[in-house]
């Protein structure tokens, strides 16, 4: 252990110590490019460049010289856990996972001294890729059982995303950590500025920032971390079982800092946002909103970001913070009331919702088969049951998008954010069906919700700037709602046939679609569904596709690129095709056709090499 000399702090490296010696001498030595402004860490600075609001479009500083080398394997270092660096190693083998080694240096290695380990490249490694395998590429990596790396590709679409101007995240933040007594006659000159950028300093110590979390100086942020800390231990002591430890509050607080919160935001937004824009950025206020749906951003940032003073996630914190979300879920079923038009009453109901629909990707992504069956059988039917009761498949707008003042364009983000969870629900509801085979818990045509804006509208970060964006869409046909789209899609058997809609249509659209069709597929092959046919499903995909085509190439010429999941629908559309195609021919051996639901990816990953290998 070193320990330092100036208090009875100890650390096990050498190089923690020598960083936590300049937290001493207060003498900034790094800062930000952009706004020059000054840290006491070196690492510390170049992750708030990352986020500087003064960055805009400009590249990142480039990153510090690395560590030294990785040793555990790859299950083992995602986990962050010990790992014995045998192979296959202890863990590995007591949870039946396949140990590998993302060093190919390491592998030969290990290889050499246990002739019994067989190392042949698996079919869906990158060298073994068949040519037309760019078709199927995100499905082929999301689906191996060897990728367990950010297999979701949430932390590519940060690195490729839109950088945020969060000059109103920032000035949230700051309303939110100036404490509710006044300061002055003990701070002096301590501005409540100072404050928010001191936060962006390390917590191994506790800096001023941290030093506010209790007592009369207390801000209404750190009070409702605390909150949350204090919550989550009363939760975990409920799930005992065998040898498990509850949750302490000393295991959560070197995590639950008002530190941590800018970083953590502003990571959800550049990161698993793209994939699940339930959440408006521009107003979102984390001042204002409730605990659950501050824990699942909190968290969902804490996933994809490294914790400042090294803090890691507490074992089995996700599991807690996911019973905590859905008790409140469960009792919204006393709930009967349905959505009005008066949706400012209902935030902390949506706010709630958002919260567990968050979590449920969240847990999704960290591939533990117990958690996805609980997630499958249990979570999602009963947030479903829910949004049914309270009538969020059925929500269509009172106004549409047009020129309005500030009080206008809120009550209209009020409605499309219950619009927009109602229609990416019933994404994760196919993602279930296609993937895991499992029994569509929302019909298509159960959708009589208004398809959600294009992203530029959502995305405006201001009324005036939503006006300018509605004009330009004027004269754009109003969308009908999704189960009316669906209906056409099945109905015309003219390819040619043109909808007057279509041009209204972006790249979310066509992923909610495709995830319908393929849902009524799934129904239809396995016999659910008598009034609708294959040659109806052909149809739809037909029709799909040539509005895809129409749209993609604008896209390319104005480099509008889609963020997150929807850039690969296409991919559902092949996946849908050649499962239709395949359901018609004698392949009994084709897991993936059979009616059993699964919680891997194995059957889906069998059938896409079975594809490539047929083409």
């Amino acid at each position: 252990m070193f320990q330092c000399s100036l208090c009875d702090t100890s650390y096990q490296r050498k190089c923690h110590l020598e960083r936590h010696l300049v937290t001493h001498t207060r003498k900034p030595s790094s800062g930000c490019p952009f706004c020059n402004k000054t840290f006491l860490k070196p690492e510390v600075a170049r992750r708030h460049s990352k986020v500087c609001a003064k960055k805009h479009r400009q590249p990142s500083p480039p990153a510090a010289k690395p560590g030294r080398k990785r040793q555990s394997c790859d299950n083992c270092s995602t986990a962050k856990r010990a790992c014995d660096k045998s192979l296959p190693c202890s863990r590995c083998s007591r949870l039946g996972q396949r140990c590998i080694f993302s060093s190919q240096r390491e592998l030969t290695l290990l290889a050499s001294s246990s002739t019994e380990v067989s190392l042949k490249p698996h079919i869906g490694q990158r060298s073994g890729l068949a040519d037309d395998d760019s078709q199927f590429s995100f499905l082929r990596h999301f689906t191996d059982p060897y990728v367990n790396k950010d297999r979701l590709a949430i932390g590519t679409t940060a690195e490729s995303s839109t950088r945020r101007n969060l000059e109103t995240l920032y000035s949230h933040l700051e309303h939110a950590l100036i404490p509710t007594h006044p300061m002055e006659t003990y701070f002096g000159d301590f501005s409540s500025t100072d404050l928010f950028y001191q936060s962006s300093l390390p917590t191994d110590e506790f800096m001023v920032a941290d030093c506010l979390s209790h007592g009369p100086f207390s801000s209404n942020l750190s009070r409702q971390l605390n909150d949350i800390m204090m919550e989550l231990v009363e939760t975990s002591k409920s799930l005992i079982k065998d040898q498990q430890q509850p949750l302490d509050v000393t295991g959560l607080a070197s995590l639950f800092t008002v530190t941590n919160v800018s970083t953590f935001i502003s990571t959800f937004f550049h990161s698993l946002y793209w994939h699940l824009p339930v959440v408006h950025f521009p107003t979102f206020d984390p001042g204002n909103v409730s605990n659950p749906l501050l824990l699942a951003i909190f968290l969902s940032g804490a996933i994809y970001a490294t914790p400042l003073g090294g803090a890691a996630l507490p074992s089995r914190l996700l599991d807690v913070a996911e019973e905590y979300i859905f008790r409140r879920i469960i009792s919204l079923s006393m709930v009967d009331t349905p959505l009005t038009e008066d949706l400012a009453r209902f935030s902390p109901t949506v706010q709630l919702i958002q919260s567990a629909l968050i979590t449920e990707m969240l847990q999704f992504g960290q591939e533990e088969l117990q958690t996805r069956r609980r997630i499958r059988i249990i979570r999602h039917p009963c947030l479903v049951s829910i949004m049914r009761s309270l009538g969020f498949f059925h929500l269509k707008r009172t106004m549409a998008p047009k020129v309005c003042d500030d009080r206008a364009w809120r009550r209209m983000v009020a409605e499309e954010v219950c619009i927009r969870l109602a229609c990416w629900t019933f994404l994760a509801d196919g993602f279930l069906t296609v993937c895991f085979k499992n029994c569509p818990t929302i019909s298509s045509f159960e959708m009589d919700c208004h398809l959600p804006w294009r992203t530029e509208l959502w995305e405006a970060e201001n009324a005036e700037s939503f006006s300018r964006i509605a004009t330009l869409h004027g004269e754009e046909a109003s969308l009908p709602p999704v189960r009316e789209v669906v209906q056409s899609l099945l109905d015309s058997s003219n390819a040619s046939v043109t909808f007057p809609w279509s041009l209204s249509l972006c790249v979310e659209h066509l992923l909610i679609l495709i995830y319908a069709i393929s849902s009524l597929a799934f129904q239809a092959r396995v016999g659910f569904f008598g009034s609708i046919s294959l040659k109806q499903i052909k149809f739809a995909i037909t029709n799909w596709k040539q509005i895809w085509d129409s749209l993609s190439d604008p896209l390319r010429n104005q480099q509008l690129l889609p963020m997150g999941y929807p850039k690969h629908a296409k991919e559902l559309w092949l996946l849908l095709s050649a499962t239709l195609d395949a359901a018609s021919k004698p392949e009994s051996n084709i897991l993936y056709l059979d009616n059993g639901a699964t919680d891997d990816l194995g059957d889906l990953n069998q059938f896409i090499q079975w594809c490539s290998r047929s083409t």
